[in-house]
């Protein structure tokens, strides 16, 4: 080592770090000169290689002068490396010292002189008086929560005794909240980042009041100074824990008042527990309002989702507190109790915060078990979600859903989503419901937009009862909230339905759901099936388009419109009916085989009203029917309960069965009033003609029925029939001052050519084959004797 040093120097020169020392080229002398410090230096290895030029007669000399310089330079070299040790070593004693004499100094600190300084500086950021009237505290220890070397560095830990917070100015109390005490951890290091990190929070005791106003102030929300000095620090949170407390609220707006109790429970108790509790709780309920049968029913299609609502379930934490609620809400009383977590994990997803609820609110039952990510921001919704109650309108006033009347109702799904202040999505998925007698099911979201929130999805049923569609256009019992105490009898006089609609509710959201039923079914088997339509709302304009379904094995198409923004509604509907069988209407029909022919119907009417009887009261428009080949006897009219009909039916044919070669009616209809253009029965023994009015306004019938006998088949009654009087108890007497005359019929051919040539069209689809079709050559005949020109000085023969 040493003879390559010497070989090395005596080549080039080497440039010594230390500057009194230097090796000059071609030279055995030492030079002790500052000047010859350029003249040592490493060249790189290639570069020494080509300089290795020593003479051998120097080789000697070299080598001694070059081990005292070695050896000089392992002398300097080891004072250099211990005089660098022994600095790092003072700077790292100096650190300790300050960090432990900091220490020492929070520790022996009576951080109870802070307390002014502290308040006024957490009141001035919250805008309200803040006193602690116990001791304030630091401490340092680990946070257990925490992984990785983290976990391994201890921070300062503060508590703080016998808190208050002042309320606001208008505020009913003066103080917002008292805690027994309050403990959090503080990260040093983000606070160079201008950032308050508190990884852990609890509440110790709290009892708060909360508070808002009808204008929308609340107590809760911190105002911002009036300086325009924005503070340039974050606050960042991490877990909130809490101890039993008391809490209250009154909110004017949504007129709720209502008082809070949390405590401890004895042992905590798993998510599944809890759920499984509920469940059994919720359908015991649903009993009392859909009936055992219909919660079986009910059942069968929620238990499909469980499995799947458990899977997400699985990293949930234990209940650990109990909740009870008691108070009033819009003049309801509101009683309840749930459960709750010890820590709120905020904005961690592998630690979701779990709820639980089962509160009555009036006649509506709302029960969920669920967690979510940000209880601060109700973010992350995740529930099992079970509703009951006396009628869907109710959930209108609590959870601002518009939604029609309907009987006793009961549904379990899996609400998911979003429910913050101004960013509500949520969504409704795999519900199963029982609506009276009725199972619904589907998707719903909703979310808000601007100018209203959206309500949209699908529902589809399997079982649809007619009497449970009922209350949707007024047709159920009176449900009207007005002070109208005479509404009730009004109801009981009438036929049409007469119950108000809410168009005020319609303003508050809009829709867009798609609804299909497999079956709709009366007491009397009405053969509704699949009902297909589209509900949309939009701008308080309700519309069904289309509204299609199949009745009496025929095919309806339809369209309903209905303008919430008038007062008082507009309503259009136009339908279109073909191939409908009569005898599936009847059971007694089916049972003995008998034909009763195909109808074809259409109707377009347009009107304005605030309920259904109010509507057709004042409707304006045509509805035309023709019915061919059917048969009709008192016996089956008797059977299918039709009162008026089986009297008619047997003043004019007695107990005979008379076969129907077809049947055709017009009706315009003029401000309520229905006026028969037309309206004939042809029957294999006479041609029955009705003329008369019916006024769906105050609902009277005004008809008179004409029987023409044909030939020789005699009549059971030849003279008119009146049929006079309300629609709930109508009067039927018989003209015997008046006599049919033979020619009457055709007398009155001249007036109906335009109504038969308007039903003409209704012959040509669905009504039999070719050969089968009686209405359509019937009616032609007739329209062609209106339009031929009458023979002049014919006269009346009388029969």
């Amino acid at each position: 080592m040493a003879q390559s040093r010497a070989v090395i120097a005596s080549a080039q020169g080497w440039q010594s770090p230390w500057p009194d020392i230097a090796i000059s080229s071609g030279s055995t002398a030492f030079s002790r000169s500052s000047k010859a410090r350029d003249t040592l230096h490493f060249p790189a290895t290639s570069r020494i290689t080509s300089l290795l030029k020593v003479p051998s007669t120097q080789d000697g000399a070299t080598s001694r002068r070059i081990n005292r310089v070695d050896s000089l330079y392992t002398r300097i070299t080891k004072n250099f490396m211990t005089r660098i040790r022994k600095i790092f070593l003072g700077i790292g004693c100096v650190l300790l010292l300050i960090v432990l004499v900091g220490w020492i100094a929070i520790v022996s600190y009576d951080w109870n002189r802070a307390k002014p300084w502290l308040t006024e500086t957490v009141g001035h950021a919250l805008n309200r008086s803040v006193t602690i009237d116990g001791d304030l505290r630091v401490s340092w220890q680990r946070d257990p929560e925490l992984r990785g070397w983290r976990a391994w560095l201890p921070g300062p830990h503060i508590t703080a005794a016998n808190i208050t917070v002042g309320n606001a100015d208008w505020a009913k109390t003066r103080t917002f909240a008292t805690l027994k005490g309050i403990e959090f951890d503080l990260s040093v290091l983000p606070l160079l980042l201008h950032t308050v990190s508190i990884p852990s929070l609890r509440f110790i005791e709290p009892s708060a009041h909360f508070e808002r106003m009808v204008d929308g102030r609340d107590n809760w929300t911190i105002a911002e100074n009036d300086n325009n000095n924005a503070s340039s620090w974050h606050l960042d949170l991490g877990r909130i824990a809490f101890d039993q407390g008391e809490f209250t609220v009154l909110d004017r707006q949504n007129t709720l008042d209502a008082k809070l109790h949390v405590e401890t429970l004895k042992a905590s108790i798993a998510f599944d527990e809890i759920v499984a509790q509920q469940q059994a709780a919720s359908r015991q309920e649903a009993t009392l309002r859909v009936g055992a049968d219909g919660v079986k029913k009910l059942a069968v299609r929620a238990d499909k989702q469980t499995e799947t609502a458990r899977a997400n379930t699985a990293a949930v934490q234990r209940y650990a507190f109990n909740v009870k609620v008691e108070g009033t809400f819009k003049g309801l009383p509101v009683q309840g109790n749930g459960k709750i977590g010890g820590v709120f994990a905020l904005k961690n997803p592998d630690r979701p915060f779990p709820m639980h609820a089962d509160v009555r609110i009036g006649d509506t039952r709302i029960a969920f078990v669920g967690t979510l990510i940000d209880p601060t921001d109700l973010d992350a919704l995740d529930l099992r979600l079970w509703l009951s109650g006396k009628s869907l309108a109710q959930l209108y006033d609590i959870l601002k859903i518009t939604l029609p009347d309907s009987p006793p109702y009961a549904t379990e799904g899996h609400l998911i989503g979003r429910f913050t202040a101004h960013d509500k999505k949520l969504r409704y998925e795999n519900f199963s419901a029982r609506v009276g007698g009725s199972d619904l099911g589907g998707d719903l979201r909703y979310e808000t937009k601007l100018p209203r929130p959206l309500l949209s999805g699908k529902v589809d049923s399997d079982l649809l009862q007619f009497r449970d569609l009922a209350p949707l256009i007024g047709a159920g019992p009176v449900q009207s909230e007005s002070s109208d105490k005479e509404a009730p009898l009004k109801a009981a006089n009438k036929v049409l339905p007469v119950e108000p609609f809410r168009p005020e509710r319609w303003q508050k959201m809009d829709a867009d759901v798609r609804f299909t039923g497999d079956r709709v079914f009366r007491d009397a088997e009405l053969p509704i099936h699949k009902v297909d339509t589209r509900i949309v709302m939009d701008n308080a304009v309700l519309s069904l388009d289309p509204l299609k379904f199949r009745l009496a094995f025929g095919d309806v198409t339809s369209s309903l419109r209905m303008d919430g923004r008038t007062v008082p509604i507009k309503a259009t509907l136009k339908l279109s009916a073909r191939g409908m069988q009569l005898a599936r209407m009847i059971p007694a029909a089916q049972a003995t085989n008998t034909k009763l022919g195909q109808a074809n119907a259409e109707a377009n009417l347009q009107a304005s009203g605030d309920s259904v009887a109010a509507l057709l009261g004042v409707a304006s428009g045509e509805l035309k029917l023709v019915l061919d080949r059917g048969t009709i006897s008192k016996a089956l009219v008797e059977t299918a309960g039709l009162n008026m009909p089986n009297i008619i039916v047997a003043k004019l044919f007695g107990d005979k069965q008379v076969d129907i070669n077809c049947a055709a009616a017009d009706f315009v209809a003029t401000d309520g009033v229905l006026d028969t253009r037309l309206f004939l029965i042809d029957t294999d023994i006479a041609a029955i003609d009705v003329t008369g009015k019916i006024n769906l306004a105050s609902e009277q019938l005004d008809l008179t029925v004409h029987p023409n006998s044909k030939g020789l088949r005699l009549l059971s009654l030849r003279s008119p029939i009146h049929v006079q009087g309300p629609f709930k108890q109508p009067d039927v007497s018989i003209d015997k001052g008046a006599l049919i005359l033979r020619g009457a019929g055709a007398v009155a051919l001249g007036l109906i050519a335009a109504p038969i040539a308007a039903l003409l069209p209704l012959t040509a689809a669905n009504i039999g084959g070719d050969d089968d079709n009686r209405c359509a050559p019937l009616l032609a005949q007739m329209q062609h004797a209106a339009m031929a020109p009458s023979t002049p000085n014919t006269p009346t023969k009388k029969k």
